[in-house]
């Protein structure tokens, strides 16, 4: 089911893909430590079908025992997925945050009956506005660079650092310095912080980057 998250709070989450397992043994990791869980999904074919409907109800056990959320990256391979996956999620027992949809050819189809949920997301070659965007540190660095006129409409992050030409990588201070560059005063104002990288060591030390950085620029300001 889609929520609207009753809370100021900025909420600092990560991706499903931690280490070599399920959607539920993933965030069961991670359960008491973050806010929010992202959910990749993307493809949506029989077999993640199956999964997703046999981890629903411990995905949704989380929920009421830590008061877990879920966002979710909806598929990337053609639109008609994405408007299935979303139609699955919206009707199902999990509580969902946000929607991260990309830029595919067709998304009109599913923007048309988006609810408030969706958040499309920049990639490195292609960029569309709309109402609600989530902002790609690592596809801004690398590729077609994120207007600022459309930094007031991000309300997803996905955070990571960038280096060398890679991205996905343990957050490092010259990406979090150019993310405060880009949003300034703007960051406190975005509601997911997606820390979207695929190792757990990497995950809880660009948590404790990311909250340093906020950290000192509270004391400073």
């Amino acid at each position: 089911m889609n929520i609207d998250i009753n809370t100021s709070r900025q909420l600092i989450g990560t991706t499903s893909w931690l280490v070599p397992g399920t959607y539920y043994e993933n965030a069961r990791l991670v359960a008491q430590t973050i806010d929010f869980v992202e959910l990749l999904i993307y493809s949506w074919d029989d077999e993640i079908i199956r999964l997703v409907d046999s981890e629903i109800e411990k995905l949704s056990f989380l929920t009421d025992k830590f008061n877990l959320i879920y966002t979710i990256h909806l598929p990337t391979n053609d639109i008609q997925s994405a408007l299935d996956a979303y139609k699955y999620f919206s009707k199902s027992k999990i509580k969902i945050a946000n929607y991260v949809l990309h830029p595919l050819d067709g998304i009109e189809r599913l923007l048309s009956i988006d609810d408030g949920f969706i958040s499309v997301e920049n990639l490195k070659e292609k960029l569309i506005s709309y109402k609600k965007m989530t902002f790609d540190i690592g596809h801004h660095t690398l590729g077609i660079n994120f207007p600022q006129d459309l930094i007031p409409n991000v309300n997803e992050i996905h955070m990571m650092g960038v280096l060398n030409g890679e991205d996905h990588i343990e957050l490092n201070e010259a990406t979090m310095q150019e993310l405060l560059r880009i949003f300034h005063n703007r960051i406190d104002d975005v509601r997911f912080i997606c820390i979207e990288v695929f190792d757990m060591e990497q995950m809880l030390n660009s948590i404790k980057l990311f909250n340093q950085f906020m950290e000192k620029r509270r004391l400073i300001r």
